[in-house]
């Protein structure tokens, strides 16, 4: 009963304000990551047809479907930070104490911050640097820098969401 009311306590919506807005835009975040993908889908269907009926594919469809993709899933991941609903390997941890459990939440956020931190520093500087060095996509020669800065912006939310479910988390087990 105690796991089912934790697990309703944390994907329930925030009631502060920085969780909140941090659940708006995350869940923004993850309709403009469905419009991307829905358009990714739409343009590889149509490439397929193309192929097949027309023997004209789309030029560069699989360039595309590449950063849609990239772009759509930095989009996700914040929403499924807030909603707890990232998969969880459970296999070592399901016999342990449930303090030990709690920690491990609150050690997991942190954890995914740090790496978002580092994934969205990486990705901006990759962005400069494909932009300093003008690298373009093989087929239709689109500049690399725009592949990488469009996920950063993702990778930012979900550390700002990852350290606000540690003290989320750390909150609700230091009341219990």
């Amino acid at each position: 009963m105690a796991d089912a009311v934790e697990i309703e306590i944390c994907e329930g919506k925030p009631g502060d304000i920085i969780g909140r807005f941090l659940w708006t835009w995350s869940k923004l975040s993850a309709f403009g990551g469905v419009a991307v993908l829905v358009g990714m889908c739409l343009l590889s269907t149509a490439s397929v047809i193309g192929r097949s009926i027309f023997d004209a594919p789309i030029k560069g469809d699989v360039e595309l479907v590449q950063i849609g993709c990239a772009l759509s899933i930095a989009a996700f991941l914040p929403y499924a930070q807030m909603k707890k609903a990232h998969v969880i390997v459970d296999f070592f941890t399901l016999k342990a104490p449930v303090a030990v459990r709690k920690y491990l939440d609150i050690f997991a956020s942190i954890l995914l911050g740090l790496a978002a931190l580092v994934l969205m520093w990486r990705s901006y500087f990759g962005a400069v640097s494909a932009f300093k060095h003008g690298t373009r996509t093989m087929i239709l020669a689109l500049p690399e820098w725009l592949a990488h800065i469009t996920i950063a912006p993702g990778f930012f939310l979900l550390a700002l969401t990852a350290f606000y479910t540690a003290w989320r988390f750390f909150k609700q087990y230091e009341i219990q």
